[in-house]
């Protein structure tokens, strides 16, 4: 059963039943890096200092602030604060329904998978397969954290998905501006055939973060004693198209030549659950044992393996 973030009740008109919201992403397998005092190997602690005097002050002695000027604020009690925290209600409303292609992709934040509680399931279940029937998505809002979101529930995976939606003063207006007048066909179509050659299918496996993978990478070396090769300089960057005709009939050349090269790949395993508490991943200090040696050495890097399985 997935950790619940929220539980309370599902409500269509009259019908309801007990729900509870589990985040549908993580960063928990992130690295985050810390700041460490190298002749010690202590870590940094941040503390509360004033700007101006450089006196250190209690967390629980401070206020929060408004900036209407430079270094003029608008000081804001905590008691009131509080007064304007949203009382959590624990029921998720579906008051509308719409075409899913109707909601503006900009608006959608956070997803959570919405699961049936205790006794609630049939419920769930009718209210799910009806709005899958219909073809519609619910627009709802939730209390999360003191403060009220607009929502949309969803058919997925014959259950339910939340997303909180983003409210409309969060949206940017989009201001192209394109002066050109009317465009070259030829152009067109060969742009289409670059991207027919190009087609491929959906797998989320192959967007990986580069950079978080190559941070491991360097963090599992160092851990081993192992030597840290230097990545290789930045290609340079392409220069502006100055014939883009002659661009485009390079590209087709290119791109067939490409698809017709490239051999079969087999879908890379998932890179096994990294610890949480990064304890695996903690470097020797100066005069106090390293954590868990013995594992960093026989343990292989599962970065390394997948950059090895990219290489083949």
């Amino acid at each position: 059963m997935p950790r619940p973030s929220w539980n309370g009740q599902l409500r269509l008109s009259l019908v309801s039943c007990p729900i509870y919201l589990s985040p549908a992403t993580t960063e928990a397998d992130r690295i985050r890096l810390h700041m460490i005092n190298p002749e010690t190997g202590n870590r940094i602690s941040m503390r509360t200092v004033d700007s101006e005097t450089g006196e250190e002050d209690a967390r629980d002695k401070l206020v929060k602030g408004y900036e209407v000027e430079k270094g003029q604020y608008v000081i804001l009690e905590p008691e009131e604060l509080d007064d304007l925290a949203v009382e959590s209600t624990r029921i998720l409303d579906l008051s509308g329904f719409i075409n899913r292609s109707d909601v503006d992709p900009l608006y959608i934040a956070a997803p959570y998978y919405v699961y049936p509680d205790k006794g609630g399931e049939e419920a769930y279940r009718v209210i799910s397969q009806a709005m899958a029937n219909k073809k519609r998505v619910a627009l709802g809002r939730i209390v999360l954290s003191t403060r009220e979101h607009p929502v949309m529930v969803e058919p997925f995976m014959g259950g339910l998905l939340m997303s909180v939606l983003r409210s409309d003063d969060e949206v940017r207006t989009a201001d192209y501006n394109f002066k050109g007048g009317k465009l070259n066909a030829e152009m067109v179509d060969l742009a289409e055939t670059i991207m027919d050659r190009l087609v491929g299918e959906w797998d989320p496996e192959q967007f990986r973060d580069h950079y978080q993978d190559a941070l491991r990478e360097l963090i599992e070396a160092k851990q081993r004693g192992a030597t840290v090769k230097r990545r290789a300089p930045a290609t340079a960057e392409p220069s502006n198209v100055v014939d883009l005709m002659a661009v485009l009939k390079r590209s087709v050349a290119g791109a067939r030549g490409a698809a017709a090269e490239t051999p079969a790949v087999a879908k890379p395993k998932r890179r096994a659950k990294i610890d949480r508490r990064q304890g695996t991943m903690l470097l020797p200090v100066p005069g106090k044992p390293a954590s868990r040696a013995g594992d960093a050495k026989e343990a292989k890097p599962a970065a390394a393996k997948s950059s090895r399985r990219r290489r083949a």
